[in-house]
């Protein structure tokens, strides 16, 4: 049953209905924005199963189909990257989200220096909008979501932080994080918060583990939603404005 308490707020912007009208599958479309990141030298973070590394592409070659991009500072990191089967790129150049998706990379040597180099994407999201607005979750009564993997196994993550366009979750197991990028899981359940449910499709884009002080790894995981009814959407909309007040008036 969908809560109709929380307060009511215009000031965060609405989810794009139709996450598709952002993307661009012509490779002429798909180079003009990856050369302008290589002309602004912005920064991006490529994430895998793996981990993830902070990085600048060097050169895009349209002709050749190809991307080259920077080799990390950690050199763990950057063997680790080696090892992924897929690879999630994403940057925000003035705060405006580039996303795209590729296959494993290859080591290369680019100007007498290391560098990675991946075939460019087949499709390339450029949203032409800003970041979605996100809010941490309550670490005290967590919000969580849970849902099944394909072969039926059930699971049950806590929320780690929300916002109209996706959500992220938390968990000590790394067999989410292990999943396949772009792996959709439909009829997600998401409890947010006492006497509220809402039914949700979401993608995984972003995996990524985190160290504890002590030393412990945790997993985060990232998602798009990729249903989300009107219904559902302000329901968020309303729940995201009343944690960010809460937060401001803790902090003040």
């Amino acid at each position: 049953m969908l809560a109709e308490s929380l307060p009511h707020t215009s000031d965060i912007e609405k989810f794009a209905e139709d996450h598709e009208r952002f993307a661009r599958q012509i490779p002429a479309e798909i180079s003009v924005v990856l050369r302008n990141l290589v002309l602004r030298r912005d920064m991006l973070t490529v994430t895998s199963a793996h981990g993830q590394i902070v990085t600048q592409l060097l050169e895009v070659d349209a002709r050749e189909a190809r991307i080259v991009f920077d080799w990390g500072g950690v050199e763990s990191d950057n063997r680790a990257l080696l090892e992924a089967k897929q690879l999630y790129f994403k940057a925000a150049p003035e705060g405006v989200r580039v996303e795209f998706t590729t296959q494993a990379a290859r080591a290369v040597e680019y100007e007498g220096r290391q560098a990675f180099e991946v075939s460019l994407p087949e499709k390339l999201y450029h949203f032409q909008r800003r970041e979605y607005f996100r809010v941490p979750t309550p670490i005290l009564d967590p919000y969580y979501a849970k849902g099944a993997f394909a072969d039926g196994a059930a699971f049950r993550y806590e929320v780690h932080d929300l916002s109209l366009g996706g959500i992220a979750l938390r968990m000590d197991s790394p067999c989410l994080a292990e999943t396949e990028i772009g792996t959709v899981f439909q009829d997600v359940v998401l409890f947010p918060g006492p006497g509220t449910t809402l039914s949700i499709d979401i993608e995984l884009v972003s995996p990524r583990s985190v160290t504890t002080p002590r030393g412990d790894v945790r997993y985060v995981v990232g998602f798009r939603f990729t249903r989300l009814s009107g219904a559902a959407e302000s329901v968020l909309q309303r729940l995201i404005t009343r944690m960010e007040a809460r937060r401001r008036s803790l902090s003040a």
